[in-house]
């Protein structure tokens, strides 16, 4: 189990994150520069919302797609030294929990964090 110690402080923008499941249908958008930051994620609407999903859970077909596992978008409001225990890395975040409350889970990007 990895650990990663915060490094920058980072709030959420996302007050309403996208939540999606398995063999759930959903509208494709734009996709995310392989040159920024960000690679790797679709813009996609459901029928109760939308936000940036990870192209790999997405079989994509043109506008459409279907979701190939359940997922979260959630993501940690975070703070210097605050410890990270991750469960996997997709496209530049890290999915996992934070050391003080391991039942609740979400993302916090790579850029903010190091391993230790």
């Amino acid at each position: 189990m990895k650990k990663y110690r915060v490094t920058k402080n980072r709030k959420t923008s996302s007050e309403n994150p996208i939540s999606l499941f398995k063999d759930e249908r959903v509208i494709c958008g734009e996709e995310s520069s392989e040159d920024s930051d960000w690679a790797g994620w679709i813009y996609c609407k459901s029928q109760n919302n939308e936000g940036w999903v990870p192209k790999q859970i997405i079989n994509r077909n043109e506008d459409s797609g279907i979701v190939l596992e359940d997922y979260d978008a959630r993501e940690f409001d975070i703070e210097v030294d605050e410890i990270i225990i991750m469960d996997k890395v997709l496209n530049g975040w890290i999915w996992g929990a934070k050391k003080d409350n391991l039942d609740t889970k979400g993302w916090v990007p790579l850029n903010h964090v190091e391993e230790v």
